[in-house]
């Protein structure tokens, strides 16, 4: 139960979040040397002006989606997505779009506005739209409630021109059929994958074989670029002798960031839950009370409430006697927290009703709030101040550094009283000893000549390296004599993928004329393997992306039974078993295959739509961080 409390109480942020809706302002998310001097508007789109503020605000909700499904991991997704650059041109697309519902005289009523914001299950209270409940949720989430209605009828007028493009859209039975065949008609079949490794052991060379692969070949068995460089490294903690942290400036940071030294009060409870949907008629409401006052009458009589929540609680917390462990404010839906934290230790609930139902608390302990003095952080602050300050005097340097001449790599090394280290030969595969693995570096000098002078970031604890290239040897085919034994693993290897489709096609043949598999497939030291698949199953386990397989397998059936799959140097031999389509709930999947159908169609139409919008606006890029390469 606590996880669906929270999930739900994550939920209601979720879902202002995913509307491009305006949420809490950040004014400062890591991306301070990302833009620069932080010019104010970004982009125009014709005479409409995209800020700073609105692209900060609509990369963060993105960001806060990605955090929830990656976890860590959302940087490295976001950059992958390169999620800066596609934030910005949804902001433009929604300005265009925005724009030419105007143009087209929809609008959005106060009254459709209303409708919408009523309906919002986090705004109701017992199933109905409470005002001071939808004040309190904008309130506790920092929301502007005026800005959230403006961004609110956007979405509206958004909808409205989405619906406008698909009207007259119509996805005939046909269509329905073949996509929903698609999605959920199974084959069955098993195959055999003729594993060169299988066949390398029976397979010779000669060292005349050797000498002409190792010729025909010479990429194959070349060197690594090799590098000298000399170098130094620099911290952070460099600059931290030379750092003075003024008092007046930790009672600053203290009371910018008060609320990172108050512990929040916490409370341990237990709850025996009866579900119950917010607009359940009033008699189930009664009877749900009746059974609950119940309870409560045989806990104020002396009755174990763990006990009691075993036998009757109806949530995933029964088993523990409803024991939900400890939790702080914000992470229960409200109308369960408030009462919650009304109780002292050992204090049992009156009946709480939240959106999953009915409930009854009891308060075990109590962690009271715990608020640090400003003596007690004067020390921690001291050394984030001094750590921040390091880092950007750091920085400064680095940016500086970066853009110097290799003519002036030793003159600053000695201004930084930093002695010169000369490396010896290394390549990728190779440490550099104090440095650790080359490859991180080697990236950057492949695009760099001997004498020129650049900056390796890695992080301030473990120190940036500032280089200048001495030496770059280019890669060289290795002699036979040095490369023999990696010649021969190649040339056996060559000829046992040979051998192994050989085999499949003899194979094939064979089943062909009335052979029986598995008997073959001994034979050979093989394998059967099982599996099923439909036509939109991308990735096969154990196969993977192999569209070769998909389409040899998809073409198969009682008449043709055998058919061979040959993707680069895999080759497998499929057998068809059956094709299985299950009539279970099939009027429904066929419904939400239509309606993806559709969707896709409305999307179609919609990129169309904005690329005719764009190319006749007026779009202005003026921070240079949204420049597309080659465009002014």
């Amino acid at each position: 139960m606590i996880q669906e409390l929270r999930e739900y109480s994550n939920n209601i942020f979720f879902k202002l979040l995913m509307g491009v809706i305006a949420i809490t302002f950040v004014l400062s998310f890591g991306v301070g040397g990302f833009f620069g001097d932080r010019k104010e508007v970004v982009a125009k789109v014709n005479d409409q002006e995209i800020l700073l503020k609105e692209y900060r605000e609509a990369y963060q909700n993105r960001m806060r989606a990605l955090q929830q499904q990656f976890g860590e991991n959302a940087e490295q997704f976001a950059e992958q997505l390169n999620l800066r650059q596609q934030v910005f041109n949804q902001l433009i697309d929604r300005h265009l779009l925005l724009t030419d519902a105007a143009e087209l005289n929809l609008i959005a009523t106060d009254l459709e506005l209303q409708d919408y914001i009523r309906k919002q299950p986090f705004f109701q209270q017992n199933g109905q739209f409470d005002y001071d409940t939808y004040e309190t949720v904008l309130s506790q989430n920092r929301i502007v409630r005026h800005e959230y209605e403006t961004s609110l009828r956007s979405d509206i007028l958004l909808a409205k021109k989405q619906q406008l493009l698909g009207a007259g859209l119509v996805i005939n039975n046909r269509e329905v059929e073949q996509a929903y065949r698609n999605d959920f008609e199974k084959i069955e079949v098993e195959y055999v994958y003729f594993d060169p490794q299988s066949f390398i052991e029976i397979t010779t060379a000669n060292n005349t074989e050797l000498r002409n692969y190792h010729q025909e070949h010479p990429q194959e068995f070349q060197t690594l670029t090799k590098f000298r460089m000399e170098y130094f490294t620099i911290s952070a903690d460099y600059y931290k002798e030379n750092v003075k942290v003024r008092e007046r400036e930790v009672r600053r940071y203290y009371k910018k960031y008060a609320e990172n030294y108050v512990t929040p009060s916490e409370i341990k409870a237990r709850h025996i839950l009866v579900k119950l949907v917010p607009d359940a008629p009033e008699k189930e409401q009664q009877e749900k009370r009746k059974q609950l006052n119940k309870l409560l009458v045989k806990i104020k009589a002396g009755s174990s409430f763990e006990e009691l929540a075993k036998k009757h609680s109806e949530d995933g917390t029964a088993a523990e006697g409803g024991d939900l462990g400890w939790f702080k404010p914000g992470e229960m839906v409200p109308a369960f927290e408030a009462a919650a934290f009304d109780l002292e230790a050992g204090q049992v609930s009156e009946i709480v009703q939240s959106p999953f139902g009915l409930h009854l608390i009891k308060v075990e302990e109590r962690k009271e709030k715990i608020t640090k003095s400003l003596d007690e952080a004067r020390e921690e602050i001291t050394v984030i101040l001094t750590e921040n300050r390091a880092e950007k005097r750091l920085n400064e340097d680095l940016d500086r550094l970066s853009g110097l001449a290799g003519e002036s790599f030793a003159e600053e090394a000695r201004k930084l009283n930093k002695d010169v280290l000369n490396s010896a030969w290394f390549d990728s595969a190779q440490v550099i000893p104090g440095l650790g693995s080359a490859s991180g570096i080697v990236p950057e000098l492949l695009r760099r000549k001997p004498g020129e002078m650049g900056v390796w970031k890695r992080n301030p604890v473990l120190g940036h390296v500032i280089y200048r290239l001495s030496e770059t040897k280019k890669p060289e085919t290795r002699l036979f004599e040095d490369a023999k034994e990696e010649v021969l693993v190649a040339v056996r290897l060559d000829k046992a993928r040979a051998l192994a489709l050989e085999t499949a096609k003899k194979v094939l043949s064979q089943v062909q004329g009335g052979a029986v598999l598995n008997k073959l497939v001994k034979k050979h030291g093989l394998k059967t393997e099982n599996l099923q698949f439909t036509a939109n199953t991308r990735f096969l386990p154990n196969i993977g992306d192999n569209t070769e397989f998909r389409k040899v397998g998809l073409h198969l059936n009682e008449n043709t039974r055998f058919g061979l799959s040959i993707n680069g140097n895999r080759a497998d031999l499929i057998h068809f078993k059956k094709r299985t389509l299950s009539d279970e709930n099939a009027a429904e999947q066929k419904d939400k295959v239509r309606a993806q159908l559709l969707q896709n169609m409305q999307q179609a139409l919609l990129s169309k739509e904005l690329k005719r919008l764009r190319e006749s606006a007026l779009i202005e890029v003026i921070n240079p961080v949204f420049r597309l390469p080659g465009s002014s």
